[in-house]
């Protein structure tokens, strides 16, 4: 089971304190009807309050916790979904964080992302191109277009200072990139990604979900080499760390390997002189010529069996408060 909005899940910690104001109102209900009630009947008419209030507790906290899970979005199992596409929609998605500067790759790791960028625009012409940048925040350097001026213009300004916060988050970059594609077209979606792996907070599940429900894959490209370089500085230095030692930084293929697979796109090498034919080969045939079907898989929600289990419990919890008991209660 997963969840679409899992944040809403923390509400369910607040189910011990309602149960403790429950408790409480049950005490003072059962004082006031000790002054009430007297004789023979008292005993019977507080052990059935007793019991009334236990059930009535525990099918509202159910009832509670079942609506929190709703509203939380769950979601299990898949369905086959047919859509038809035609042509194709790329988000250029560029990791500009300062490793991305490391030169492992000749002229550098951004410098060879520019070059490939620009040979698969230049072999697939009749696609719309869109450019996001992600660093500690993303941004959109150029929204979704087919003007090849504004694409290479946005091109040739990629570079570290375009986002300022520190850092390497890509789950916001992949959800920025998915908001570009302006949706309502025939189009195939596609993005292809730029960077070394060197995600902080690793990628969001649910961004993850998100992406394979939209059908949209992610053509991974890792921008290293697994030896790895030094962050160049700005003075012609290198960065180091508190010791004084260069900072070398790698690449981590297995985790850009999982996001490609789990999105039903590729996983490519910078590194490799053939990768810009490749990724544009592969682009190509996902584009096609005229309209194809695609069936996708989407994951099922389900949180009407929540909505509809806490109505029952609600239900049931107001017959029980309202029957008569031995006729006292």
């Amino acid at each position: 089971m997963t969840f679409l909005y899992p944040q809403y899940l923390w509400f369910l910690l607040a189910l011990p304190l309602l149960g403790v104001l429950l408790l409480f109102s049950v005490l003072r209900g059962r004082s006031a009807i000790a002054t009430l009630v007297g004789g023979y009947a008292r005993n019977d008419v507080m052990n059935i309050l007793t019991i009334k209030s236990f059930v009535v507790t525990v099918l509202f906290s159910v009832a509670l916790s079942s609506l929190i899970v709703a509203i939380a979005g769950p979601r299990w199992g898949e369905v086959s979904v047919e859509d038809e596409r035609r042509g194709m929609e790329i988000v250029f998605l560029v990791d500009i964080s300062n490793s991305m500067l490391v030169d492992d790759i000749a002229p550098s790791r951004l410098g060879r992302s520019r070059e490939v960028i620009r040979a698969v625009a230049a072999r697939l012409p009749e696609a719309h191109h869109a450019i996001v940048v992600f660093k500690g925040g993303a941004s959109v350097l150029v929204p979704m277009t087919d003007d090849p001026a504004a694409f290479e213009l946005a091109v040739s300004n990629l570079s570290p200072a375009l986002v300022t916060a520190p850092g390497t988050e890509l789950s916001g970059g992949l959800a920025l990139a998915a908001e570009t594609f302006p949706g309502g077209t025939p189009r195939h979606p596609v993005i292809v990604l730029f960077s070394d792996g060197g995600h902080e907070e690793g990628i969001s599940g649910r961004v993850v979900e998100r992406l394979r429900d939209a059908s949209i894959p992610v053509y991974a490209v890792i921008a290293g080499t697994p030896a790895g370089g030094t962050i160049p500085t700005t003075d012609g230095g290198v960065l180091r760390d508190s010791a004084g030692d260069p900072v070398i930084v790698g690449i981590m293929e297995e985790r850009m390997r999982r996001l490609a697979e789990a999105t039903g796109g590729e996983l490519y090498y910078l590194s490799e002189g053939t990768t810009g034919n490749r990724l544009a080969g592969d682009l190509e045939q996902i584009g096609g010529a005229g309209a194809g079907v695609l069936f996708r898989q989407v994951s099922v929600d389900r949180y009407h069996l929540f909505v509809l289990l806490a109505l029952f419990l609600l239900t049931v919890m107001l017959l029980i408060q309202n029957i008569r008991w031995k006729g006292l209660v």
